[in-house]
């Protein structure tokens, strides 16, 4: 099977850098996905996960909290706003994350602005998500 080459960056580190088959990312027109070969795009990403198959097509799973991909038919790079493979997703601190991004939709004292609180609560239901899909 034809393969490419993914980079997955964030802003404080190289989350993923490998040959793969496939990918799957969360536009934010909705989800697609890349195959080798495939037309060159640029899109915006939205928090969700990026579900790729290596050589063996072994699924793996990163989470990603926004940013943007450039698809090459050779390469594939993902700037994340954030990013972490899902197996490094810590499901009890997203959980209290998703907490207080709540409570400042609910108008409560929280460390989240409530101004971002609604794509704070996308990011902590989307870590939330890695961490299960992995468990």
């Amino acid at each position: 099977m034809a393969q490419f080459l993914l980079s997955v960056v964030a802003p404080d580190k190289l989350v993923v850098e490998e040959s793969v088959a496939s990918l799957i990312a969360p536009g934010t027109e909705g989800y697609f996905g890349v195959m080798a070969g495939h037309e060159p795009i640029i899109a915006a990403l939205k928090p969700g996960l990026v579900e790729y198959a290596d050589s063996t097509t072994n699924r793996h799973y990163i989470y990603v909290g926004g940013g943007f991909i450039e698809v090459k038919a050779d390469r594939v790079t993902i700037l994340a706003d954030e990013a972490e493979k899902a197996v490094d997703v810590d499901l009890s601190q997203a959980e209290a994350h998703l907490e207080e991004a709540r409570k400042a939709l609910r108008g409560e004292d929280s460390k989240v602005d409530s101004s971002d609180a609604v794509m704070e609560v996308e990011r902590a239901v989307s870590r939330i998500k890695a961490a299960r899909v992995v468990r």
